[in-house]
């Protein structure tokens, strides 16, 4: 009897824990203070190849607990390359800072206060995505382990829309925005943007693909794809130097820390 009320605990904590966390997941990436026309071109351009080649060719997996398996595989590639990248770049974003300011941009990195409310930076949200991918991985093993056929039918029907649309939102998200960086700082998408596309054509040769694209055309896609990424990255950097938005300075060239929250949003182009 105990054992069935624990199973049935782990149970309800699996299907509830993945709907609140991939739907927490998700509001989160769209909490920005600023959203560039030049993430916004980023996370196009990347949905737009893998849905066509997804289109054309297929998956890469037979069946959904594989294809599951191989997206997961290919987030914890790209999740760690792009926790290094956004670790360094914040400690070279607050180094950079003048030294009244240093404090405030720390912290901006964590939580940043805009218009009398506050939004996560981009260390929390990492955090917390790599996080909710870690126990969707974990209740999708534990679901495909189900002994029981029809036990695991049904989980997998609660579990599959929002697991689904928080591993198929989520890394074109944060390949234009990588974490929602621009909380902190407008320039640390573009810089830590070309890092994560190339964890993405890294991620494809070591854990495999996702889309079975043809062999011949793997190389070509995955270069033309990186050097649109920093193509895009570089001209948002230089347009943002130009408008005084460059990493060495706060945004309306301030140091206070409310005054530092209220100018995150001027970034370029943003919508």
């Amino acid at each position: 009897m105990l054992d069935f009320l624990g199973t049935t605990v782990v149970w309800l904590v699996q299907m509830v824990g993945t709907w609140v966390l991939a739907g927490t997941g998700l509001i989160l990436l769209f909490l920005r203070t600023s959203f560039s026309t030049f993430a916004l071109a980023r996370s196009l351009a990347i949905a737009g190849v893998v849905l066509a080649l997804a289109y054309r060719y297929g998956f890469a997996a037979d069946g959904l607990s594989s294809l599951t398996d191989g997206i997961i595989r290919k987030y914890l590639v790209m999740g760690a390359v792009a926790t290094v990248v956004l670790l360094l770049l914040g400690a070279v974003y607050v180094a950079v800072g003048r030294l009244g300011a240093r404090r405030a941009r720390l912290r901006r990195l964590v939580v940043v206060r805009t218009d009398g409310c506050k939004v996560p930076g981009p260390l929390a949200v990492m955090l917390f995505v790599l996080a909710s991918t870690g126990f969707l991985a974990w209740v999708m093993q534990a679901v495909e382990a189900y002994e029981n056929g029809f036990v695991r039918v049904v989980s997998f029907g609660i579990v599959l829309l929002p697991a689904g649309a928080f591993l198929l939102l989520v890394p074109f998200s944060v390949s234009g925005t990588v974490f929602n960086a621009a909380n902190a700082h407008p320039a640390l998408p573009s810089l830590a943007a070309p890092f994560v596309a190339g964890a993405a054509v890294v991620g494809d040769r070591f854990v495999g693909g996702v889309i079975a694209t043809p062999e011949n055309l793997k190389d070509p896609l995955a270069v033309t794809g990186l050097a649109v990424v920093i193509v895009l990255s570089a001209v948002e950097l230089v347009l943002l130097h130009r408008r005084g938005h460059g990493l060495t300075r706060d945004p309306d060239d301030v140091t206070g820390d409310a005054a530092g929250d209220s100018g995150a949003g001027d970034g370029a182009g943003a919508v």
